[in-house]
């Protein structure tokens, strides 16, 4: 046996043996209500479709959790909104040599016949890891940042955290940053910028504060609507936070404000992203109502949401 045949062989033998581990790590559970996921906490919700199904990537907030000492990131997947799996932790802290803490809130995009899965960590740097599955196991090829603010904040912000990444007209375009959204092309590869990082504008939002208005406080997430580019994003974090939007005809921008996307939750922090599966839309954001929930035990939720004739979205309005 020569030695490609026997390299073809243990490499099938290695993706075997991830696969089972993979599916003795996965859990079945039905929708039952918000919160989606009710055994075990989970935060950050990034919602895509790949081949038909829809796949949900969270952060993980511990059981024992009193601050957002996250350690690694789940995704869930379904065919029908009902019947969910939760895949098990596809990335964790310990899969990353340059890092150590703060598994913060993530994303994953389709390109190449590949998935790229962004991460923010120690409050200053985003990571990417790749994997040939949406379910990993993702592994980080680049071996160091893809972001670092590290003696360039001025350039990069202070906080660069919570990645999302559109792809339009065959452009990446990442989205990221706390308090000072930025915006930068990535290359055809995925893994390196294409670009300088850019201060995203956002009209309308001068004169409005934390927690209200369309005061930029994190979670940026984009998406596109017929020709129109739509901003998700945190106001803020306390109890009169939400969930906002802006539009606009680039993905650079500048994007213009144009009010609340839902109620406010329970929770003193919003993040969401905004999905169309199946001919509807739908906004998945945390709150923390499930039982033992705190500030820092948030669970992911899901409602559908709708869009008027001007294509300005309907806000979610909340039972309280």
């Amino acid at each position: 046996m020569n030695k490609s045949v026997l390299r073809i062989i243990v490499c099938f033998i290695l993706l075997f043996i991830s696969d089972f581990v993979q599916a003795q790590n996965e859990i079945a559970f039905k929708n039952e209500g918000n919160p989606l996921v009710k055994h075990m906490y989970t935060a950050d919700p990034s919602a895509h479709v790949f081949n038909g199904r829809l796949y949900v990537y969270t952060s993980h907030d511990e059981d024992d959790a009193t601050y957002f000492d996250m350690l690694d990131w789940h995704v869930f997947s379904t065919e029908n909104l009902e019947d969910w799996t939760d895949h098990g932790a596809i990335f964790s802290l310990e899969d990353i040599q340059w890092a150590n803490k703060w598994a913060w809130a993530p994303d994953c995009v389709a390109r190449n016949g590949k998935y790229y899965f962004y991460y923010p960590v120690e409050r200053a740097k985003i990571g990417v890891a790749v994997s040939d599955s949406p379910v990993g196991p993702f592994v980080d090829t680049l071996g160091k940042p893809l972001i670092d603010n590290t003696g360039q904040i001025e350039k990069i912000g202070k906080e660069p955290i919570d990645p999302s990444v559109l792809i339009d007209n065959d452009h990446a375009y990442m989205y990221f940053g706390c308090r000072e959204p930025k915006v930068v092309k990535l290359s055809d590869d995925m893994m390196h910028l294409n670009s300088e990082v850019e201060n995203l504008k956002i009209n309308g939002i001068e004169e409005d504060k934390e927690h209200f208005g369309g005061f930029y406080g994190e979670a940026p997430w984009v998406f596109k609507r017929k020709d129109t580019f739509y901003l998700l994003y945190s106001n803020g974090w306390g109890k009169t936070s939400t969930l906002v939007y802006a539009t606009s005809k680039n993905p650079m921008g500048p994007f213009d404000f144009q009010g609340e996307v839902m109620d406010v939750v329970s929770s003193w922090t919003s993040h969401g992203s905004i999905v169309k599966f199946k001919d509807k839309w739908y906004v998945f954001y945390h709150n923390r109502d499930l039982e033992g929930g705190s500030n820092y035990r948030r669970s992911i939720c899901f409602d559908e949401i709708t869009f008027d004739k001007n294509g300005n979205i309907n806000k979610l309005m909340r039972n309280k």
